[in-house]
């Protein structure tokens, strides 16, 4: 049987590590008294690690809290509280799942899904080195959830040695940069395209609510550049098909590179792929690699944990591959995992 107390407590630590000690504390204390909430993971019998149930209880409650459906949580949540009484906000949510238990079974039976936009000034080194050599950027992105990252070159960067202006109302994207400062040219993107196997869809209020309610309560900052890049989504129409990654590459990288350079990249997805995706997935770049010339690149751009993609360590690493040439990755980054710091090398 899987031990869900020990995930909530190697949850827990994850928090405490990436500043949330609010949603460390009610892991903490779930973990202490999960029998009091055993009920709701019955639905699925082979539960593993990568379900991450800590993360769907925690976004279930949090979901409670800012749609209104808990007004007894939405009283002891952050924002509205800044210091809380755990036992008081575990007996608040114990007397919502008690009044609604099929609702948060309900929820919880969709894995976390999170559209991390501060990912965007990790990846922006890797997509100005690609674009070196000139012509449009033709930007490709699997496991691109609700499509937000699409818009990374419309967004706003400030660091303590390097900023970039964005589009009106455009996220500002923020972080400890630990390095030279960033060139951060505009680049043309010409055309731009994401999948997700799941995708959600910001226009819709209930698959915003899920969006939003991973992000833990007591980052407000993390809250605030959601809501923008939610809202930029929307003003540009921007949004991510439903396709298998695999499946979805081989069609969109079907024929000859156009000019320029064609970008595939993900950031904390494809270590998720199934086997058959990533083969499938592999195969279709390394194809259409194959054809690439100077003036018609390719680049696979990888935002990924150290361990997933070989290097050693346990923060997250950005690389490039390029094509034509030998295609052997570099690396271009080295950053946490909510990119509060980025080293470039």
């Amino acid at each position: 049987m899987f031990d869900h107390a020990k995930q909530f407590r190697d949850q827990q630590q994850w928090c405490l590590r990436l500043g949330s000690p609010f949603t460390a504390a009610l892991l903490g204390h779930g973990a202490d008294h999960f029998d009091d909430i055993a009920h709701l993971f019955a639905f699925k019998d082979d539960w593993w690690a990568g379900d991450a149930s800590a993360l769907r209880f925690a976004g279930a409650l949090n979901a409670a809290a800012i749609s209104g459906r808990a007004p007894e949580l939405s009283a002891l949540y952050p924002p509205a509280r800044t210091e809380w009484d755990i036992a008081e906000v575990w007996r608040a949510a114990l007397a919502a799942i008690a009044r609604e238990p099929d609702w948060y079974s309900a929820f919880m039976h969709q894995a976390p899904q999170t559209n991390e936009t501060r990912r965007s000034i990790a990846l922006l080194p890797a997509f100005v080195a690609a674009s070196r050599g000139g012509g449009p950027l033709h930007m490709r992105e699997v496991g691109a959830s609700a499509g937000l990252n699409l818009n990374w070159d419309r967004f706003a960067y400030r660091t303590q040695s390097w900023s970039r202006d964005g589009a009106a109302n455009a996220p500002v994207i923020d972080t400890d940069w630990r390095g030279d400062a960033l060139d951060a040219p505009q680049l043309d993107v010409a055309t731009r395209a994401g999948c997700d196997v799941h995708p959600l869809d910001v226009r819709d209020a209930g698959q915003r609510l899920r969006l939003k309610s991973y992000i833990w309560p007591d980052q407000p900052e993390r809250v605030a550049r959601f809501e923008r890049a939610a809202d930029l989504a929307i003003a540009h129409d921007m949004r991510a098909v439903q396709a298998d990654a695999g499946a979805w590459l081989e069609a969109q990288l079907a024929g000859a590179p156009p000019e320029g350079v064609t970008i595939i990249y993900h950031s904390v997805a494809w270590q998720y792929f199934p086997k058959e995706t990533d083969a499938r997935a592999r195969a279709a770049i390394a194809a259409y690699a194959a054809q690439a010339t100077p003036q018609r690149r390719v680049a696979w751009v990888r935002f990924e944990h150290d361990k997933f993609l070989g290097y050693p360590g346990d923060d997250y690493t950005v690389d490039l591959a390029m094509w034509p040439g030998d295609g052997a990755p570099r690396v271009i980054a080295k950053v946490d995992p909510h990119v509060r710091w980025v080293a470039p090398l």
